[in-house]
């Protein structure tokens, strides 16, 4: 089974998701991340991009990360998708602009930095969200791993 998680940039969320996945090393489970905007910020996010390689370090997960970031979400990336996941409601209607899922697409409510509930005003909020984010997503994989059939 293909999951593929999206997030806007493809620099923080996605990536932890995707890494985080990976470690569990579930069989007969593949992992792609992706984005909605992930083209067009694609330098912007690379300093983001190396804060969650570094968050990703503290856990223990870097080596499970992908070696890059920034992959544009397409109608070809979702290809054999067997679950889609978009981190939020605003991922979830900037998708709808530009692809068609498939059915089994699930919408999780993981804030990103900068959005309600994770506004950064001082470098020790972003620590905290960033860790924040972290602990949502593993527990939300954790969850998903729970709920994913067993195979033999």
């Amino acid at each position: 089974m293909i999951i593929h998680f999206i997030c806007r940039g493809n620099c923080f969320r996605s990536i932890i998701a995707e890494a985080y996945l990976n470690s569990l090393e579930v069989k007969d489970c593949s992992v792609l991340s992706s984005g909605t905007t992930a083209a067009v910020n694609r330098a912007r996010n690379l300093i983001s991009y190396r804060n969650t390689l570094a968050l990703l370090e503290t856990h223990g997960i870097r080596k499970f990360a992908k070696a890059d970031y920034g992959d544009l979400l397409t109608e070809s990336r979702l290809e054999e998708t067997g679950i889609a996941i978009c981190m939020n409601q605003r991922v979830y209607a900037e998708c709808l602009e530009l692809v068609t899922f498939p059915a089994g697409l699930r919408i999780w409510s993981v804030a990103d930095l900068g959005e309600p509930g994770r506004i950064v005003s001082a470098d020790s909020d972003a620590d905290i969200y960033r860790e924040e984010v972290y602990q949502e997503i593993a527990k939300s994989v954790d969850q998903l791993v729970s709920d994913l059939p067993a195979t033999s």
